[in-house]
């Protein structure tokens, strides 16, 4: 007798919540879990399959081992969806092991999701294939610094090469930007040490609502087979960080460059674009791609386009499922972070609150929902803790 099926959700943050609920809403199958954060509200969600042995484990050597008996102990094949840049990380380092006894895309290996991990590599890698992505540079020396700031300028971001290492060195952020050349010399020497572990970028300016994002979906044979366009509204931090608000809205062209990148850089399965307008030349430029599903991903099922179980199904052999075309207008938002950013952005926080208290909620909440009351009570304590935490560390 053949295995069941069943799918392994790999880090239980807002984005894997988007992925449990999207193939828990199109496949008739268990969805499992793992995180070793327990207080992510993805823990207690009510669409989520118990497995202790499972639940809580982190992403290391023995997890290999672990899943493998899992698997044996339940006559299963789990399919693995990973939702953190650590989690693809660990798929990429592991992919020939579990592939013996899991489901995994053909997209995990170093040349492809590792490349696009790796802030340096990626960024070659464009450049060699003629993608447009704002200039950059890895510094090894204060000469090649000089030569950045002399040919790029200032202000400019500085952007590890492997972000999901240093959220903690640099609290929580993504990346800094530098207002000037001796600002930047001081962070490289002070915060980061080592220059060879940044990625120098050139700052394409304008307001976050130029920003705008491509959930793209390429079959394991690397054919193209779906992209949902949307806008980012607003984003939490503000000026660089992950999506608070976003909506879908049809954007021809962010569907086409999405093929095209992700197409000439040989990546297969899911993964999230973002391209910016570049207000200089008119142009979209590309941002950057997540080999993953990415934060605001749960708009594709609201919005009626199901990318994550497509995606689950083919690589689980079965017969392809139908992706239906998105409804534009559809709006994602991350509410409790939602507030702080539209506070940020405004004169007059105080009425930005009352503003945003009468809008309207939005067509899903990135880790809430009326129907899991658990995970929505789980959500307002991990910010509680995020704010507190935040506050501690200033």
């Amino acid at each position: 007798m053949s295995p069941h099926r069943a799918t392994v959700v790999l880090a239980l943050t807002g984005t894997g919540i988007a992925a449990v609920r999207d193939v828990a809403a199109a496949l008739p199958q268990p969805v499992f879990g793992i995180d070793d954060d327990r207080s992510r509200p993805g823990h207690y969600s009510r669409l989520l399959r118990r497995a202790p042995d499972l639940q809580r484990r982190a992403l290391d050597e023995g997890l290999v081992s672990t899943l493998r008996a899992f698997a044996e102990r339940e006559s299963l094949r789990p399919t693995l969806v990973p939702c953190s840049d650590p989690a693809c990380a660990w798929v990429v380092a592991h992919h020939a092991a579990l592939s013996a006894f899991a489901d995994v895309s053909a997209g995990y290996t170093d040349e492809a999701a590792g490349m696009l991990l790796d802030k340096f590599r990626f960024d070659e890698r464009c450049q060699a294939l003629g993608i447009d992505v704002p200039r950059s540079a890895m510094p090894e020396t204060e000469a090649d610094i000089d030569a950045f700031l002399r040919d790029v300028g200032t202000p400019c971001i500085v952007k590890p090469r492997a972000g999901h290492l240093w959220r903690d060195k640099l609290r929580g952020r993504k990346l800094l930007v530098a207002p000037d050349g001796d600002t930047l010399r001081r962070w490289l020497d002070e915060i980061i040490g080592d220059p060879r572990a940044v990625v120098l970028q050139e700052l394409i300016p304008g307001p976050e609502s130029e920003l705008v994002v491509g959930a793209t979906l390429f079959a394991q044979d690397g054919t193209p087979r779906h992209v949902l366009t949307g806008r980012k509204i607003r984003q939490f931090p503000r000026d660089f960080g992950s999506g608070s608000l976003v909506v879908t809205e049809d954007l021809p062209t962010i569907r086409a460059l999405s093929e095209r990148v992700v197409g000439e850089l040989g990546y297969r399965g899911i993964c999230g674009t973002e391209f910016k307008r570049d207000p200089r030349s008119g142009r979209y430029r590309l941002i950057e791609i997540n080999p993953r599903p990415t934060l605001w991903f749960d708009l594709c099922r609201a919005a009626g386009t199901h990318l994550i179980a497509a995606h689950v199904a083919e690589l689980q052999g079965q017969a392809p499922l139908r992706i239906a075309s998105q409804r534009d207008g559809v709006t994602w938002r991350y509410w409790t972070r939602d507030v702080i950013a539209m506070a940020q952005a405004s004169a007059d926080p105080a009425g930005a609150l009352r503003a945003w208290l009468s809008s309207p909620p939005g067509d899903t909440l990135a880790t809430m929902s009326g129907d899991d009351p658990l995970m929505s009570a789980a959500t307002l304590a991990h910010t509680a803790w995020q704010a507190f935490d935040h506050l501690r560390r200033r």
